[in-house]
């Protein structure tokens, strides 16, 4: 802990209206700044003794709060304000919550009852993604569409999202956006985490300039500035727990199985994690082990501050730093390392907390609590919070497209995929404008020598993954193959439409089995027919 005095200037808008907070009228600050975005507890009086509250009364409302806050030292150097140029430390975020925690009154000789003179406001703040992308719960789909489409017809408006990352203009047949279900209910923000971890790239977001940036690795630009060691009350080195396993990927496709495993130096012989996976192209396979073996990487050491005071240099996540030179020894472990500042908490009270105090001032006296976690320059391995992965799949229904034969006749078609002449299915999705997925062409429920495709038009249930689809069931009776009740049947209709078929049932009929099988080509038609001391065969033309 140390006493420092900082200024600090607070603003708030709603319904395009700004409120501006002196900095001394903040008693209270807590921020986690993280290099995903930050968390913050604003507490602030607001005089109501020479003029009105004009925040209170759009304050109780249910509109948005923008909130911008600007910290910085107001002693530069030697004692003195203004003397160093240094960038202040920038908020801008949303209020998720909010409170009035007292309004103070006093006795009013001129007017009967008491009079409110001050009010104490109590706001949380956050970045506007985990705000408003924490309470998004969409549900898409894109066909022959690359994520970045996917995420910008799905970002909502009110969020900055900038991209640096080209995997993400790579095209799909298939990207699905799932909406929450049960107790893995993933949200938009939810599900940009967890496709940037499981892609090995990086999200940020600069408080600065208040935008995101989805990347493929983590910005180097920018050289490292000398913390001198006034700035450092105690550090402490952590070294993270070390990977000892590999990685080995498991591809269960029998017509060309195959095994993958990491070579890890750090790993204990004979200690693995495996992944099964059934990927009927050996190029899939091999990404999906190329991901699995960057994605895991070991970290190197950190660096834990306790600040002496705030820090005298433009200070925040993503900024270099080095700790050497000045009073630094060169003997020491941090010396030669470069360093990004990765989080910052801050915890500051006003050292006096009365109402009145310093009251309108831009700046004031404070006991902080200030720490920060610094990783190494050249660090890989990805800083990204907590998050539920989304749910999938998630399951519509579709009908199955055939472009054989006339509109009306129920026939089916064997699509090949362009680049592995794999056979697939294609299948609209009516809920989804009539886009058209492709599934695997598989026999589903039937052993491989039943051979009955489905049918144009036929409802199915289709799963959808985020790359890929596939039928589970089919979900309707085909039309005059259906059997009356009573006659306790069974069915199999072959064919076309009812002017080209085979139709073989078995019926009964006052309670005794018949057997039917008839062809017909339009009015051309042979029938044969089995029951009770009976075989009958006929051919002929049915008007």
């Amino acid at each position: 802990m140390f006493n420092d005095a900082l200024e600090m200037a607070l603003e708030l808008t709603i319904k395009g209206e700004s409120f501006k907070v002196p900095g001394a009228n903040i008693k209270n600050l807590k921020v986690n700044l993280r290099p995903y975005g930050f968390y913050a507890r604003i507490s602030f009086w607001v005089s109501l003794e020479t003029d009105e509250d004009k925040l209170f009364s759009n304050f109780i409302l249910d509109d948005l709060i923008e909130v911008q806050l600007n910290i910085e030292p107001h002693f530069k150097q030697d004692g003195k304000p203004k003397e160093v140029e240094i960038e202040s430390m920038d908020l801008q975020g949303l209020v998720s919550d909010k409170a009035i925690l007292n309004e103070l009154t006093i006795e009013n000789v001129h007017l009967q009852g008491d009079r409110i003179l001050y009010r104490h406001y109590q706001i949380d703040v956050a970045d506007p993604a985990r705000v408003l992308w924490g309470q998004h719960f969409p549900c898409d789909l894109l066909v022959d569409k690359s994520v970045k489409d996917l995420i910008e017809a799905n970002k909502a408006t009110g969020v900055d999202l900038q991209y640096d990352w080209p995997e993400l203009d790579e095209k799909f047949a298939i990207n699905t956006l799932p909406m929450g279900a049960g107790d893995s209910k993933a949200s938009f923000y939810d599900f940009l985490l967890w496709y940037t971890a499981s892609r090995n790239g990086v999200f940020t977001y600069s408080s600065k300039e208040n935008k995101y940036t989805l990347a493929e690795g983590k910005d180097q630009s920018g050289e490292a500035v000398a913390m001198g060691e006034l700035e450092i009350a105690a550090y402490q080195i952590q070294f993270p727990t070390t990977i000892r396993y590999n990685d080995r990927l498991l591809n269960c496709f029998s017509e060309e199985p195959d095994k993958k495993e990491t070579n890890r130096p750090q790993a204990k012989e004979g200690i693995r994690q495996d992944t099964l996976l059934r990927q009927a192209i050996t190029a899939d396979f091999e990404k999906s082990f190329k991901l699995e073996s960057d994605t895991q990487k070991i970290r190197g050491h950190e660096i834990h501050l306790t600040h002496a005071r705030f820090p005298l240099l433009t200070y925040r996540p993503g900024i270099f730093v080095k700790l050497e030179g000045g009073l630094w020894s060169d003997k020491i472990y941090l010396h030669g390392q470069k360093y990004r500042v990765r989080d910052i908490y801050i915890q500051a009270e006003a050292v006096s907390q009365g109402p009145d105090s310093d009251h309108n001032m831009p700046y004031s006296r404070y006991s902080i609590d200030m720490r920060s976690r610094l990783e190494l320059k050249d660090e890989e391995v990805r800083n990204l919070p907590t998050f539920k992965s989304p749910f999938y799949p998630i399951y519509v229904e579709g009908k199955i497209v055939s472009e054989q034969g006339q509109e009306d006749e129920e026939t089916y078609q064997v699509y090949q995929h362009p680049q592995t002449a794999l056979d697939q299915y294609r299948v609209k999705i009516p809920l989804f404008d009539d886009q058209q997925v492709v599934a695997p062409f598989e026999p589903l429920f039937a052993p491989g020598h039943f051979y009955f495709p489905a049918y144009k038009d036929e409802r199915v249930l289709v799963a959808l993954d985020f790359h890929t689809a596939r039928v589970v069931s089919f979900l309707d009776w085909r039309p005059d193959c259906r059997l009356p009740m009573d006659s306790q049947g069974n069915h199999l209709l072959l064919g076309k439409n009812g002017d080209s078929n085979t139709s073989i049932n078995h019926i009964y009929v006052d309670n005794k089995p018949q057997m039917n099988m008839k062809r017909t080509s339009a009015e051309d038609t042979q029938k044969i027919q089995f029951h009770e001391g009976t075989i009958i065969l006929e051919t002929k033309e049915e008007s």
